[in-house]
């Protein structure tokens, strides 16, 4: 594939990627405590940054920006649809020593995917997980262990699953790869070890432990459960693509191959063990789009042509209807019309994260919290505004209210704000 046409899919794939940014009302729940941890970084402030659940590798990334002054949100933005677009070289390089005649196929895929650009607009840590993934990948086809090693273990820093790039070379080829596994470990020690120098603990991946004593998954650890409600979010995650990398999820498929089959394999299994989301599959989409692409590439041209474009529509439709509702816009006007009426020392707590981080506060954890324990975390005194669904179908707004009257009055909203909160069913409480 010409040089000239990865950048012209580039260009598009990150025009694409920031016009959906553009549509999208506010971040995603967890994009909105990325940014918060981006900023408490960037403030130099490690010990709050290092005290969610989520990994910080993303922030980290984002911190720079924010010390330069720039709009984190939007630099966050950008700087998804930048990484994304990146993604395009190695992955053009992976489909070739994959065996494709041409990387065309494996490439117009993943432009034409219908998740990665609006995780991009939603301020998901995917896109530079991918760029990180994609490299590793080619270093390890390209026997260079220990830099594919290093990828795994900075992408182990945003998401977890980065350490199974690491562990897919060495299932095939354990005598060569094993050196990757020490970039990896040393990875893991330095962010347990960076966590303990500012008081959290010996514990590189809270998020485990805090997954551990959720209620609000029924589902999670229900391995045959989720397998069996696998096939709708693979699908809604990697359209096309999914459906083709199937005939290659097999063990007599060519050695070269064999490692982006256990990378698909092994990631999946992981998500089994806990929930079935759509969005977990894009973790593998560097190794789905490898395979799917060799088996695009044997077929008729005509026939690519065709499923090129059922593809490219799926992922157009998909990006342009699928994006965050607009009435949750309202979450980011509530958040900037609260925060200068927070006083200091004051706190907001709200099971909407997106309110929250608008007015200046940390969010939630990212969960569905019970009645009892909306209760629990508004009892400090320090809590000062309430912020609630009042049709939440987990907690009754109808005996959740009665139990704030005698501590908090509901707050009458300015016009358009009432409006709008209306709409989207919120309801703001201020404590007497």
């Amino acid at each position: 594939m010409s040089q000239r046409a990865l950048w012209g899919l580039g260009a598009l794939l990150a025009a694409w990627s920031l016009l959906l940014a553009y549509r999208s009302p506010v971040p995603s729940e967890d994009g909105v405590s990325y940014l918060w941890i981006a900023e408490r970084f960037a403030a130099g402030d490690f010990a709050a940054a290092l005290s969610t659940v989520f990994p910080p590798g993303y922030p980290l990334l984002l911190a720079p920006f924010v010390a330069l002054g720039l709009d984190v949100e939007r630099a966050a933005q950008g700087f998804g649809a930048l990484t994304l677009a990146a993604t395009l070289w190695p992955l053009s390089r992976l489909a070739t020593i994959g065996g494709a005649v041409t990387a065309c196929p494996a490439v117009l895929l993943f432009v034409a995917s219908p998740l990665p650009s609006r995780l991009v607009a939603e301020v998901y840590s995917e896109p530079p997980y991918l760029l990180l993934m994609a490299w590793g990948a080619w270093f390890g086809c390209r026997g260079r262990m220990v830099a594919m090693g290093s990828c795994a273990a900075l992408a182990f820093w945003i998401r977890p699953e980065g350490s199974l790039l690491a562990a897919s070379f060495v299932l095939v080829m354990p005598r060569r790869a094993w050196p990757s596994l020490l970039p990896v470990a040393l990875g893991v020690l330095v962010l347990a070890a960076w966590r303990q120098a500012v008081g959290h603990g010996f514990d590189p991946l809270p998020i485990h432990a805090f997954h551990e004593g959720r209620d609000d998954l029924p589902e999670r650890g229900l391995v045959l459960h989720n397998l069996v409600a696998l096939p709708g979010p693979w699908f809604e995650g990697l359209a096309v693509a999914g459906l083709l990398v199937l005939p290659t999820l097999r063990p007599s498929i060519a050695p070269v191959l064999r490692p982006f089959v256990w990378q698909v394999l092994l990631q999946v299994a992981v998500i089994c063990t806990f929930v079935v989301r759509r969005r977990f599959f894009v973790s593998c989409a560097v190794a789905v789009h490898v395979l799917a692409g060799t088996v695009l590439a044997r077929w008729p041209r005509r026939v690519q042509y065709v499923v090129l474009a059922v593809a490219l529509a799926i992922g157009l439709v998909s990006g342009w209807n699928g994006g965050i509702d607009r009435d949750r816009a309202v979450e980011r006007d509530l958040g900037a019309w609260l925060r200068p009426q927070l006083r200091a020392g004051e706190r907001l707590v709200s099971d909407l994260p997106r309110v929250a981080y608008f007015a200046a506060q940390r969010p939630l954890p990212p969960r569905h919290f019970t009645a009892a324990q909306l209760l629990a975390l508004v009892a400090a005194p320090e809590v000062a505004v309430v912020v609630l669904r009042d049709r939440s179908e987990r907690v009754p707004f109808a005996e959740l209210e009665p139990q704030l009257a005698p501590r908090f009055d509901r707050v009458a909203l300015p016009a358009g704000l009432a409006e709008a909160a209306a709409v989207r069913g919120v309801a703001v409480f201020r404590r007497r």
